[in-house]
């Protein structure tokens, strides 16, 4: 038998982010959280790949989700346009990794700049150096 075709979506608005994983029809997992309690890491603003991440947590366990897409990515005709975009989840229960799951690349969108954006308008500043969103001041 065959495989079912399985989808995992980060959406967001200015209010809330949304995880979904399973077949689009009827997912398996639905998580939300909170723009302002999301933990999101945004790209660190340098290295050859621009990359974010979100992690949301339930009970003892974390799915981090990652996106991005590599910046020095050429326009020779012979590369495949296929492999610029990159993405995944690593699933773990008590800081011990269970899973991790690749998208294919054809499938992975950039990742969630606006993100960033929302976290601000909820009253919150990245700090780079201490990695953490801290409240604005």
């Amino acid at each position: 038998m065959g495989q079912k075709h399985k989808e995992l979506s980060v959406c967001y608005n200015d209010k809330i982010v949304t995880y979904r994983f399973g077949p689009a029809s009827a997912p398996e997992l639905v998580l939300t959280e909170t723009v302002a309690t999301i933990d999101f890491l945004p790209w660190p603003g340098a290295g050859r790949s621009v990359w974010e991440e979100v992690r949301f947590h339930t009970g003892n366990h974390t799915y981090a989700v990652f996106a991005g897409f590599d910046r020095l990515y050429g326009d020779d005709a012979d590369t495949d346009q296929q492999n610029r975009f990159f993405g995944g989840v690593t699933v773990m229960r008590a800081g011990e990794t269970l899973a991790n799951l690749t998208c294919h690349p054809e499938t992975t969108h950039a990742p969630w700049s606006g993100l960033f954006d929302a976290k601000t308008a909820a009253g919150l500043r990245w700090d780079r150096e201490a990695q953490i969103w801290r409240p604005t001041q």
